[in-house]
């Protein structure tokens, strides 16, 4: 599966990365993967994608509320962790986790470049 690649693409070019996961309009998994051994397993990974799907439809009914435009990017961070998502069309959306030494900035670049690989095979 195409995606299955690319999301271990994003996780092998991103140091830091703990989990990637895509997800449809519903918060359901269509492709995740986790590497790293510090494995919050694929229930663990398809929570935190499921929150990250509700956060942003929360950002972007808040937005279109003060006439903001769409969410681009949330970023949730935690003391050992950040959650990284960003919408794709459809509903359809990107989580990425890293841990604290992740460069967020570097996350963020992977994150547009794994994006517009999703959004070429869907």
């Amino acid at each position: 599966m195409p995606f299955q690649r690319i999301l271990g693409e994003l996780l092998q070019s991103c140091h830091g990365a703990v989990g990637a996961i895509f997800l449809d309009h519903e918060g359901e998994a269509v492709a995740l993967r986790s590497e790293r051994v510090f494995d919050i397993g694929d229930y663990g990974l398809k929570a935190i994608g499921a929150y990250s799907g509700m956060f942003l439809s929360n950002a972007r009914r808040l937005s279109q509320g003060i006439e903001g435009g769409e969410p681009q990017r949330l970023t949730i961070s935690f003391d050992h962790a950040k959650v990284l998502s960003c919408p794709l069309k459809d509903g359809y959306y990107l989580v990425l986790v890293v841990d604290r030494q992740a460069n967020e900035g570097l996350a963020w670049q992977r994150m547009r470049e794994c994006r517009a690989s999703l959004l070429e095979e869907m």
